[in-house]
């Protein structure tokens, strides 16, 4: 934490991204992944357009990690670097509705920015996997706590989660991921894969709107924060499972929209398929 407070956006932050931007690349962290995944999900690419996707995704991973270790000392640094904002008024009109809010995001651009935002402007609970390590856990956790982002385990009660959107406030799912056995089948560029029905359940149970969000690189400090219009509800008399299975797989659609508009920003080296 010491070492995160002493970097500042400018010339320290560049001494610090580019030397761990050039090893992660020629160490090719999970690269046969990355590449893979955008085989699969982007066949229409040329190669050299699939090699400059990937180089970019390795360029946005530690610029995220950077950016975050920048606000440690400012937090204010959030809200400079949000350049611009499109769908403000989806989440002041559900926060009006009073039912609280689900935020969904596929891992594109900082994903830390976009829940630090929240963080600063709302009662907002990131849910999250914990790192297997405890050092990893703790240092992560008290770098999301200094943004002001509260966060509640994915192995959390449903009740909790439940409590805090009737509550009026806000939660957030990264569901772009490897589902597991706990998820369902929906289909994601084509491919049935198991896919978090969380945002979808959470929905059902307390009338919350999911709105999908990213935020995404202008460039390094820079970023635009977009927020969709709330997901259309199922209809009243569609049975449970079949209600979470359309909206789960309308989730995913929203997903491959915002990654090919910046296929760039996604986290490519993720195990999607499995």
């Amino acid at each position: 934490m010491s070492f995160a407070k002493t970097i500042r956006p400018g010339w320290r932050a560049d001494i610090l991204a580019k030397p761990c931007i050039a090893l992660i690349k020629a160490l090719g962290i999970r690269k046969d992944v990355a590449v893979s995944n955008i085989a699969r999900c982007l066949p229409d690419t040329s190669e050299e357009e699939r090699r400059k996707i990937l180089s970019e995704s390795y360029d946005n991973m530690i610029w995220t990690a950077v950016e975050m270790m920048c606000w440690q000392k400012d937090p204010s640094l959030i809200d400079t670097m949000t350049k611009k904002i499109v769908g403000r008024e989806y989440f002041d009109n559900a926060l009006a509705a009073g039912r609280g809010v689900i935020i969904v995001s596929p891992h594109i651009g900082s994903w830390e920015h976009g829940a630090a935002w929240f963080g600063r402007h709302s009662k907002f609970h990131g849910i999250v996997r914990h790192s297997d390590s405890p050092f990893q856990r703790a240092l992560i956790e008290k770098m999301r706590v200094t943004s002001g982002l509260m966060t509640m385990s994915k192995d959390a009660p449903m009740k909790r989660v439940i409590t805090a959107l009737k509550k009026n406030e806000a939660i957030g799912i990264l569901s772009d991921q490897h589902g597991g056995g706990e998820g369902i089948p929906a289909p994601f560029f084509g491919t049935m894969t198991s896919t978090s029905a969380g945002p979808a359940v959470f929905s059902l149970l307390s009338g919350a709107p999911i709105l999908p969000v990213y935020s995404r690189h202008i460039e390094p400090f820079a970023m635009e924060l977009k927020i969709f219009p709330p997901l259309a509800m199922p209809p009243k008399d569609m049975p449970h499972k079949e209600a979470i299975a359309a909206l789960t797989a309308d989730v995913n659609r929203l997903y491959e929209t915002m990654i090919r508009e910046t296929p760039g920003q996604w986290l490519w080296q993720h195990r999607r398929f499995k």
